[in-house]
């Protein structure tokens, strides 16, 4: 597994200027609402179901955005959380095991795997992934983007799509991995790597779209990416309340209108 690359650093750093890497806190009044964990992949989601939720009543809502298997750790360590909202299922029902949840957890939404090309690279982006594998055998791809496999599903799901295509062992000295999938888009959008496999919900967001090419990756592809929910113990009320808001019709919505499919409570 390849490190992220030093010549990146002059355009992570840009990029975190403009607020693109997607790991800090959002929202203020941390004091008054629930402190929230969730994955990259649900910002362009979240960021909107959480200024509904405050506009109709609700209180306002910190959330901290990263790879899921980070918030594991650090809520294993005593990380102040009050909700976890994760890229997988697995994550959340292992912190239920641990008696760290308040609550059985529950899957909330259903993700999707994209292929991603900034506009100007010389990949084609296909479902197929037709272009990625010509550029590939044409010598055209020097930086590959995804998710760190290890901590962020979504990573996972792009290294078991390049496994499947036989792909894993041309790609890995090619990678660059982004500590969580907000990341590793950022990387494809600004063209610091010259394609990446990324959430879909981010391949479409408003930041991102106009800088992307993207294809949806069949589903056959890799495993289901399941959106596990969690509240965790000692979650105040309104940490209840934001968790029923996201499942409950303005949340699926909002949820929808990212790209991603919602199960039928």
């Amino acid at each position: 597994m390849s490190s992220l690359l030093r010549p990146l650093d002059h355009a992570v750093r840009a990029l975190l200027l403009i607020g693109l890497v997607w790991i800090t806190p959002v929202s203020a009044s941390a004091e008054e609402g629930p402190t929230v964990a969730a994955a990259a992949s649900l910002r362009p989601a979240l960021d909107a179901i959480a200024k509904s939720f405050e506009t109709m009543g609700g209180q306002s809502v910190r959330i901290t955005y990263g790879a899921t298997g980070n918030f594991v750790q650090q809520i294993e360590k005593g990380a102040p959380f009050q909700l976890l909202l994760a890229a997988d299922d697995e994550s959340v029902k292992k912190l239920a095991a641990e008696n760290l949840t308040d609550g059985m957890p529950v899957i909330f939404a259903h993700g999707q795997l994209s292929l991603v090309a900034s506009k100007d690279s010389p990949v084609a982006v296909d479902a197929e992934l037709k272009g990625l594998k010509a550029a590939l055998a044409a010598g055209k791809v020097k930086h590959f983007a995804i998710a760190n496999p290890e901590t962020a599903p979504y990573g996972r799901a792009a290294r078991e799509t390049l496994q499947k295509e036989g792909l894993w062992d041309e790609v890995q000295p090619l990678l660059v991995i982004g500590e969580n999938v907000g990341q590793a888009a950022v990387f494809a959008a600004s063209g610091a790597a010259e394609v990446g496999l990324v959430a879909h919900s981010l391949s479409i967001s408003g930041e991102l779209a106009p800088k992307l090419n993207s294809a949806i990756v069949p589903e056959s592809e890799h495993e289901p990416i399941d959106h596990g929910m969690a509240l965790l113990k000692g979650a105040i009320p309104p940490a209840r309340s934001f968790a029923d808001f996201v499942r409950g019709p303005e949340g699926r919505k909002l949820l929808e209108a990212s790209g991603f499919t919602v199960p039928k409570n």
